[in-house]
């Protein structure tokens, strides 16, 4: 340590570089009989500077600079001082205003403003005061000492610090307690009364300076004393803290405001406020303690907002902020400068917040730091540039309004994707949270915006239903209506309301408060003058409560309840229910303690409960219409079918083939099912069960995709666009969760169909199931409607004999395969996906699988007719977009040897590339194309330019296709 002192020393004097120490030897004579002091204020400095020094309030006998006498009536001093001459200011004053916190009586001393000529830069204080013997005296010291002189007491306080102010204050009640920490006396300064207090207060002011020490640094006094003021106060200064005997017992008080003030030792009373830059302490304490204590973080984020825009209007930058003067000062300097540290705090990281506390203190442990010094260390500490977000919250007025809404939403191969848009009136650069609610639950996204227009893409795991903007309250931002809660902040911020009495003598103290406003009698009322108005009613039984309300509200309790106006935009109306003038003197003195409620409720002069009317939290938008989901017992919840769905080993999912809307339900209930109950597997219509060698070794990853559709013949057996079950394939894949092909294989599905099982042959009949169920008779009229509902052009070419046997080969086929793996695997649940027809009224699949198990099952179906006894749960879901497959629009013929082109779309993807009927497509991006599989399966894959190789007359053409 001393090679770096010397090292400065040394680089200072090489520099020229200096800065002067200034000594301030302040000596006082109070007279507590007569409110008034007699003091000689001496200035030195061991180099020469500048100063200016302030004498306003005072009464200046003389002045002297060095030996020159200086006029006595100029009211501030600017002059340069050298070490050859002191300047020495002489004057009296008195201090007999009770409404002042500047005040000498024979039994208390407060000394906190105007008392001494203020220095405009910082000094060493020597404070010696001379009062009446018994008078116990606080100053800004580490060490005092009392001599006693016959009926007089001299105090001689010094500090070995620089300081901005100097305070003293004092009394005879006082009874002194401590304790000691870490070399640190830890004092309490109490009333009679109150000294019971004491003990909490030193354990809880011990347990702040340790949490603290460990955030920022080495507490920076050896004394701090929580004193006991006769003033509703809460101030701190360096080494000791003041707090109103009033509040004193109020449970915040220990809880939060104690904290407060020991913080501020570390930031305002260590390391100073370049105030002319704007004060950033308040807010950083108020965030490190107040916010830091809070039991529900998030709300208190919210209520600090709403504080703001009860009483922050019209605002000011930060950089303009000096201290507060009242509440809008408050609700900027205190609130809004809070929610900067948190969103800095969010957008660096805790780690590094931390490091920026420890090195503001440490940099500039007594000497004024300012909003510049704050953007410098954060810069240099994340080796980043951080100009832009200083410059739009501190030296920009306002906050960030948002406007959203959503644009669309789609579901695709690797999740559902929701594409919201983002206005800002003016740009800020925002670190956006965006909660999406989903039926499994909820999923954390986080965007940066900084443009007036924005469009955002959500892509979520599961089924959006809702998106909430903002949820949290991370940003410090302006709120819509239907997120305003309706508190007392904004009764109380509007002193221009309007406001309907009957005369009753019980509401002229809430009238009076008011008395800016418009006053109204009931029989006065009018829908157009509480538009877009706050409006304050006296008395619940009050008409106008019923002409907006349409009811009566309770009379018998003492309450004050703030509703939001139907009639105006952020508007609140305000009930005063209370029982005497001076309850309700009390009530409108002591609900701004309180302005974050909605309900206040009083028993004589005590607040017996209170609460908040919490709204909807965050930007809230709709994404899609939840499912309606039924059963006979009446509509259920997604997550009763779900815990129903648990209880038995087989869950049937009946689905409507081309609606992705299905597909995407049927991975809800896939994914909750597995959340809950892991040992799952999956059967599925779409693959024969010939191919389960082709899905295992898919599934364990020993083949590609490619390979996966074109031997497992998923594009012959099934057809439909790939999309509709890719994302319950990969989740499948992703978890280790079994899929099981259950269909028949297709070519004997399409001979019986056409000519009956008469026309297998030997080996075909071999792949039948044993047993089939050929005589269910309900089944059998049921499928003589769907047969009917194919038209002529089938029913012509198809008798419906073969067509029954077909479908129950399908059927049995199914099930059967379904059997012999829950038969196999008994410790697994399975869900069969398949068309809705296979699982209405249990006759397709679900009865023959109880046939053969005794597992009965649970039936879902999904947009199908709502009739008795078709399922357990009957599924009614939003349309919803997918992937569509695409083409290069043409019609093709296989020849064995590539597709020939037999006619090409007008403006499609093959005649911009050239392609002309005739042509023979032979390779796509490299891959041989033999049929048309293999050119759906390449498509699949592809988008943006691709390379297409077709034979025209004998010779290959290589063409570049684009797609979308």
């Amino acid at each position: 340590m001393r090679i770096i002192i010397s090292f400065l020393l040394a680089f200072l004097s090489y520099t020229g570089l200096s800065y002067a120490q200034i000594n301030y030897i302040l000596d006082v004579s109070v007279d507590t009989k007569n409110g008034s002091l007699k003091a000689a204020a001496t200035v030195k400095t061991d180099s020469p500077v500048n100063i200016k020094i302030y004498t306003d309030g005072l009464d200046v006998q003389a002045v002297l600079y060095g030996k020159k006498k200086l006029p006595v009536d100029r009211g501030v001093y600017s002059l340069k001082i050298t070490p050859e001459k002191d300047l020495t200011i002489i004057y009296s004053a008195k201090f007999q205003d009770y409404n002042s916190q500047d005040i000498i009586t024979d039994e208390a001393v407060s000394l906190l403003n105007n008392w001494y000529p203020y220095l405009d830069k910082l000094a060493f204080y020597r404070l010696r005061v001379e009062i009446d013997k018994g008078f116990v005296l606080v100053s800004e010291a580490e060490n005092w000492k009392v001599e006693n002189r016959d009926n007089r007491s001299v105090y001689s306080f010094e500090f070995p610090y620089p300081l901005e102010h100097i305070h003293l204050i004092g009394t005879k009640k006082w009874i002194v307690q401590e304790k000691e920490y870490n070399g640190i006396k830890v004092q309490t300064y109490f009333f009679e009364r109150d000294k019971d207090l004491s003990e909490k207060f030193l354990d809880k002011t011990v347990q702040y300076i340790k949490e603290y020490e460990k955030r920022i640094g080495k507490f920076p006094y050896k004394r701090f004393a929580v004193v006991e003021n006769f003033f509703p106060t809460g101030y701190s200064m360096p080494t000791f803290t003041l707090i109103g005997q009033r509040i004193i017992r109020f449970p915040f008080v220990i809880n939060s405001s104690l904290p407060h003030e020991i913080l501020h030792q570390w930031f305002g009373c260590s390391v100073y406020v370049d105030d002319q830059k704007g004060n950033w302490a308040e807010g950083l304490t108020t965030y490190l303690s107040d916010y830091y204590y809070s039991e529900d973080k998030k709300h208190y984020r919210k209520n600090t907002i709403l504080k703001y825009l009860a009483y922050g209007k019209p605002d000011y930058p930060l950089k303009d902020f000096r201290g507060k003067t009242d509440t809008r000062s408050e609700a900027i300097g205190y609130g809004k400068t809070m929610m900067v540290f948190y969103m800095l705090e969010e957008i660096i990281g805790k780690e590094k917040f931390t490091e920026f506390l420890s090195q503001l203190y440490t940099n500039y442990r007594f000497k004024k730091a300012s909003w510049e010094d704050i953007k410098n260390i954060v810069n240099r500490i994340t080796d980043d540039y951080y100009l832009w977000f200083f410059e739009q919250w501190v030296n920009r007025a306002g906050m960030p309004q948002l406007d959203v809404s959503v644009e669309d939403h789609s579901l695709k191969d690797d999740g559902f994707h929701v594409k919201i848009s983002v206005k800002q009136k003016q740009p800020y650069r925002l670190k956006l949270n965006i909660f999406v609610k989903t039926y499994l639950g909820i999923e954390k996204k986080t965007f940066w915006i900084s443009k007036k227009e924005q469009t955002l893409d959500i892509l979520t795991d599961d089924e959006p239903l809702e998106v909430y903007v903002d949820r949290d309250y991370q940003i410090f931002r302006d709120l819509q209506w239907e997120e305003i809660n309706p508190v007392v902040y904004f009764t109380l911020a509007d002193k221009n309301a309007v406001v309907y009495s009957q005369d009753n003598m019980v509401y002229v103290p809430v009238s009076g408060y008011y008395r800016e406003g418009v006053l109204k009698n009931p029989d006065q009322f009018s829908y157009s003058d509480i538009y877009n108005k706050n409006v304050v009613i006296l008395g619940g039984d009050n008409p106008v409560v019923k002409r907006i309300f349409g009811k009566k509200l309770p009379q018998k309790t003492s309450y004050v309840e703030v509703f939001k106006n139907p009639f105006g935009d952020r508007n609140v109306v305000t009930v005063f229910n209370l029982k005497s003038v001076m309850q309700a003197k009390m009530a409108i003195g002591r609900i701004k303690h309180y302005g974050k409620y909605s309900k206040i409720v009083f028993e004589g002069f005590r607040i017996t409960d209170k609460k908040i009317k919490n709204y909807q939290n965050g930007i809230k938008l709709k994404v899609r219409q939840k499912a309606e989901i039924v059963s006979e017992e009446g509509i259920k919840e997604f997550r009763d079918m779900v815990n129903n769905a648990l209880s038995h080993r087989v869950i049937y999912i009946g689905e409507q083939h081309t609606m992705f809307s299905n597909h995407a339900m049927q991975l809800n209930i896939i994914k909750a099912l597995y959340e809950k109950y892991p040992k799952i597997a999956v059967g599925m219509e779409m693959f024969q069960r010939s191919k389960q060698d082709v899905i295992d070794r898919y599934l364990k990853g020993e083949i590609d995709e490619k390979r996966f559709l074109k031997e497992s013949e998923y594009y012959k057996a099934w057809k439909y666009n790939y999309h509709l079950y890719r994302p319950i394939i990969q989740f499948c894949r992703e978890k280790g969760i079994p899929i099981i092909g259950l269909n028949a294989d297709k070519d004997i599905i399409r001979k019986v169909s056409q000519k009956g099982i008469e026309s297998l042959s030997r080996e075909e009949v071999k792949k039948l199931p044993e047993d089939m169920d050929f005589v269910n008779f309900g089944y059998i009229e049921y499928l003589k409607d769907i047969f009917a509902e194919h038209g002529s052009s089938v029913t012509k070419k198809k008798k419906f004999s073969s067509f029954l046997q077909s479908q129950i080969i399908w059927d049995e086929t199914m099930a059967q395969t379904a059997s012999e793996y829950i038969t196999k695997n008994p410790d697994r649940k399975l869900i069969i996906l398949a068309g809705g027809g296979h699982i209405r009224y249990r006759y397709g699949i679900p009865s023959r699988v109880e046939r053969r198990t005794g597992e009965r099952g649970l039936t879902i179906l999904m947009d199908d007719q709502l009739k008795k006894g078709i399922s357990d749960y009957m599924i009614y879901t939003a349309h919803l977009t997918g992937e569509k497959e695409r083409k290069i629009g043409v019609y093709v013929e296989e020849t064995g040897k590539g597709l020939k082109v037999d006619k090409v779309i007008k403006d499609s993807p093959a005649e911009k590339a050239g392609i002309k009927k005739g042509d023979i497509i032979i390779r796509f991006n490299g891959r041989q194309i033999n049929d048309i599989i293999d050119l759906k399966i390449e498509l699949f894959f592809s988008q943006g330019e691709n390379e297409i190789v077709v034979k025209r007359n004998g010779k290959e053409i290589k063409m570049n296709i684009q797609l979308e």
